[in-house]
């Protein structure tokens, strides 16, 4: 039988991980300052650009993992969680000790990163 709290303390673990993480890089992001225009040394903005670049990519992977964590912690108050979102069968329990927060067993976690298969 699998220990649902327990995921679910590991689960809301990781996302006040990722909103911390997310808040750091909004604060460090060279854009985020109002006096940006300010800048006159040239090549600055070429490298603070880069610096938000980076930043942006970053934030957008945590805000994906953000949204995956919001579904798995729904799915623990609806009672589905370790179920596949995408072909409704049980998600193996090593797959949910590795990745506590998974919507997708391993099959259909690869088919979609391949696109062989849309999300449903």
């Amino acid at each position: 039988m699998m220990d649902i709290k327990k995921f679910a303390v590991l689960i809301e673990r990781q996302r006040g991980t990722i909103l911390s993480k997310i808040k750091r890089l909004r604060r460090e992001d060279p854009f985020s300052t109002e006096d940006r225009a300010l800048i006159v040394e040239p090549g600055t903005d070429a490298a603070q650009l880069f610096g938000h670049e980076k930043t942006v990519v970053l934030e957008n992977q945590l805000k994906r993992d953000l949204k995956e964590i919001e579904k798995a912690l729904e799915k623990i108050k609806k009672g589905t969680y370790g179920i596949c979102e995408n072909c409704k069968e049980r998600i193996d329990a090593k797959r949910l000790d590795a990745k506590p927060a998974a919507i997708y067993c391993l099959k259909c976690e690869k088919e979609i990163e391949n696109g062989k298969k849309s999300k449903k």
